[in-house]
């Protein structure tokens, strides 16, 4: 008779997750190491009550869902073959789910996503259930149109990485960057994701180093035309552009400060050394020597300015305090290092370095000296740029034969390209802030 009780009770316990001690679903992406959620997305679900023949743009709506979340490298989507018992839900509350099949599929996180139609308005529903607790995580309604669907689906996304893991930017900002086509160069915004391509500018020029204000409301950027350099910035909210003269004959990396000021290497003294602008006047000299200084990169408050400087012979990257006027160098291995972009808490720098393999991607910890490569070809990789939330990091990689942007993060974790809606070679990635 004990015997029979105890079996009972370790059938009761496998069977019902809900009687386990509970646990909060979170990831933390802070600590070494990487945890992996499963998560499970279902087929659509008809919430009307009369059936009706579902629209086709929904289904890719759907399947855009699924996209944004293989760029998460701490989600792994698990397919409907890996459910036992079969994928089939038989409702879309919480009392129709069987959340025992999906819990002993190891499935962790079970997202629903139902539509119905209200006045001739179309709306999606999107449910993310927490299976070992059997508790709505989140929920989210929104109206959609063709037109809204990468808008929508990104609105989502944003909601479930700020729950999930605590940062948000990745689902709702954009990247600046230049397309190379023919002998013209041109810049483009698209999302993280290679959604919603919009070309800038229309030049018959070459377009390179276009840069993010802080309040994303501007683009520095510099054009080659007519044998000249010139600094132009292009203001998102007017969408109009304007030309700011500056002294010499070489305009190179243009990026902006956190307190809305630019920065910008010039030439007029002979090696190109970064100045500070206030409108067309310089304001002051931030470095200055008889090497080539290029590429500033700020963080967030403003404290430190990253860059490259060929003062000791080759090209090696940079730290400047900007309080103290200290700078010290942080690359110490290979004779070409370049292209860094400092994160935006201050932390970590990532940069180019070319080793016998092409070039490839180094993440230094300003905190404790540390670096290890985070990135692994084959070709070059390149132009490396940061994500608001400083965990993500788009880059330029000429891997599969043609230039493209991929997104990877300061793990190093597997580089996905974006999706590329034009023709040509991508390069310089520039993320919004």
């Amino acid at each position: 008779m004990v015997k029979k009780k105890v079996v009972i009770f370790c059938l009761f316990f496998l069977l019902c997750p809900c009687f386990c001690f509970c646990k909060t679903l979170h990831i933390n992406i802070h600590g070494p190491g990487e945890k992996k959620i499963n998560v499970f997305v279902s087929s659509l679900m008809d919430l009307n009550e009369n059936k009706k023949e579902c629209p086709i743009y929904l289904k890719f709506f759907r399947e855009t869902l699924i996209k944004n979340f293989s760029f998460l490298p701490f989600v792994n989507l698990i397919s409907s073959a890996e459910i036992l018992g079969g994928s089939e839900i038989k409702g879309f509350s919480r009392d129709k789910i069987d959340f025992n099949k999906f819990y002993l599929s190891k499935v962790d996180m079970l997202i629903l996503v139902g539509w119905k139609e209200e006045e001739n308005r179309t709306f999606v529903e999107i449910k993310g259930y927490d299976v070992f607790n059997q508790t709505l995580f989140i929920g989210k309604r929104y109206e959609i149109e063709p037109v809204l669907i990468y808008n929508v689906a990104n609105r989502f996304c944003a909601s479930f990485l700020e729950k999930l893991v605590g940062i948000k930017g990745f689902f709702d900002s954009y990247l600046a960057l230049i397309v190379k086509k023919d002998n013209f160069r041109d810049i483009y915004v698209c999302t993280p994701q290679g959604y919603n391509w919009q070309r800038i500018t229309r030049t018959d020029g070459l377009c390179l180093s276009p840069a993010w204000s802080w309040d994303n409301r501007y683009i520095a950027f510099t054009l080659i035309k007519n044998q000249s350099s010139q600094l132009w910035v292009y203001d998102v909210e007017k969408n109009s552009f304007k030309q700011i003269p500056v002294p010499g004959n070489t305009v190179i990396s243009p990026a902006f400060t956190p307190d809305g000021y630019l920065s910008v290497s010039l030439d007029f003294y002979g090696n190109p050394d970064i100045y500070l602008l206030r409108g067309n006047k310089i304001v002051k000299e931030l470095v200055k020597g008889w090497g080539i200084d290029i590429s500033p990169s700020f963080d967030r408050k403003g404290k430190k300015m990253a860059f490259v400087s060929s003062r000791l012979g080759s090209p090696q990257i940079f730290i400047l305090d900007l309080d103290s006027k200290k700078i010290s160098r942080i690359s110490y291995e290979g004779n070409y290092n370049t292209d860094p972009a400092i994160s935006p808490d201050g932390r970590y720098v990532v940069y180019s370095r070319l080793t016998d393999s092409g070039h490839r991607l180094i993440l230094h910890d300003l905190n404790t000296g540390e670096e290890k490569q985070i990135s692994f070809g084959p070709g070059n990789d390149e132009h490396p740029t940061w994500g608001p939330d400083g965990f993500f990091i788009a880059f330029t990689s000429n891997r599969s034969g043609r230039y493209k942007v991929y997104i990877t993060t300061r793990l190093g974790t597997k580089a996905i390209p974006i999706k590329q809606d034009v023709e040509g070679d991508i390069i310089s990635p520039s993320w919004s802030k």
